[in-house]
């Protein structure tokens, strides 16, 4: 009885080590999955707000955007952080999951994040304004949390 309990014991362990790498590049990769979904469509949105709006000095061309960032799960595991910067001309969204750090171009113009939009390490919603304007006379996308204060003291709500 005793060497049947010890036998299952090592093969349920055994069982374990083998499926525990698989379940967690699956919840990677499932993390990564729902980034990128968010992402493309937010890359359409901007886009389309680089090709058909022109900048202005106080960037009243805008979108806003909700971005969700996954939490850990059982079936997901779930973001790090993300963070918004410009990248050899293009706008990109980077995020770390695990070990592992992504990047996806989001915008054809580079963005610039406000103090309060740097790095979202909280899971859930984040409400975002992206706005085109233009600095020593480049085209620019600059991101914050809509309804808090901007780098130049105006409401972004």
């Amino acid at each position: 009885m005793i060497l049947r309990v010890v036998l299952s014991v090592a093969v349920l362990t055994g069982l374990i080590a083998t499926t525990a790498p698989a379940l967690s590049a699956a919840r990677a990769d499932a993390a990564t999955g729902t980034m990128e979904r968010q992402l493309d469509e937010l890359a359409t949105r901007l886009n389309a707000l680089a090709v058909a709006d022109d900048p202005t000095p106080s960037g009243d061309a805008r979108r806003v955007a909700v971005v969700r960032v996954p939490g850990r799960s059982y079936t997901s595991a779930g973001v790090d952080w993300l963070r918004f910067h410009g990248r050899a001309g293009d706008g990109v969204a980077t995020w770390r999951v695990e070990n592992r750090t992504v990047s996806r171009r989001v915008a054809p113009v580079p963005i610039r994040p406000s103090r309060g939009a740097r790095r979202f390490r909280e899971p859930g919603s984040h409400r975002l304004v992206f706005a085109l304007t233009r600095t020593d006379g480049r085209r620019v996308l600059t991101v914050a949390r809509l309804g808090t204060q901007s780098e130049g003291g105006q409401s972004r709500a």
